[in-house]
């Protein structure tokens, strides 16, 4: 989502969206008065209120055309991710939620992020672990792995200090079933008129499966399964090492 979850009914709805926002929050009240902060990939700048006691300033491409972003405030820096007009270690602090997939090269914003950030700078990034196609066409990767994070960051001058699995193979499940779903119900507009009443009868308790029952019962598997294997979305805090002396 790309706004704040501010209602029960999108508690319920929206977990992946809630657990990032209570994660950006919690970092953002860590940060020092006055702190220098760009939101990569900013959107429509949601992160804002949290960052109230911060520089806060917004970068984004600016090219989607869709209902999943709208541009709601300017964007101070309209540019690619890859090549920031900021000068090295200006930032104290950048944050980046659910945009590297949508980025050809994300190990090349990795290296401009750290030549942003200043030694001992903060890194807070968030990214999916599995994902439907969204965004078209600037969706270039399905998700990563803890294992991708734990790989790249260190190489490109970062020390992971936190990340963690949100969801698991309930919510995992659930999110597809939903999509099938969706799919499902756009596909049938193709049909003819008798085949797409057959569809609809069809898919009538689909529905009701789909948005009352899974909702309820296969996240509660998620505390015994645990989120190691399949998860929703990572989320990672890093800092920016000095530079070899």
């Amino acid at each position: 989502m790309d706004k704040l979850i501010t209602t029960r009914g999108q508690e319920f709805w929206h977990f992946e969206a809630l657990s990032r926002d209570r994660w950006v929050k919690a970092h953002a009240d860590r940060l020092p008065q006055g702190s220098v902060v760009l939101d990569a990939g900013a959107g429509a700048s949601k992160y804002r209120p949290f960052f109230a006691h911060c520089d806060y300033k917004t970068q984004d491409f600016c090219l989607y055309d869709g209902a999943l972003v709208k541009y709601l405030q300017p964007i101070d820096y309209v540019c690619d991710i890859t090549q920031i007009p900021l000068p090295d270690h200006s930032l104290d602090a950048i944050l980046c939620t659910e945009v590297i997939e949508h980025v050809v090269d994300p190990m090349v914003v990795l290296k401009e992020f750290h030549r942003l950030l200043k030694p001992g700078g903060k890194l807070l990034l968030t990214t999916p672990f599995l994902s439907h196609l969204h965004m078209e066409p600037y969706h270039f990767y399905s998700g990563f792995t803890q294992f991708w994070h734990q790989h790249w960051l260190p190489r490109k001058g970062f020390e992971i200090e936190t990340l963690e699995q949100v969801g698991g193979p309930g919510r995992t499940c659930l999110i597809f079933c939903q999509a099938f779903y969706t799919q499902w119900s756009a596909a049938e507009k193709q049909l003819g008129p008798l085949r797409r009443l057959a569809s609809m009868a069809a898919r009538a308790p689909a529905k009701f499966v789909v948005h009352s029952i899974l909702p309820r019962i296969l996240p509660r598997f998620d505390p015994w399964l645990g989120s190691r294997v399949i998860c929703s979305t990572c989320l990672v805090s890093a800092t920016r090492l000095p530079d070899p002396a």
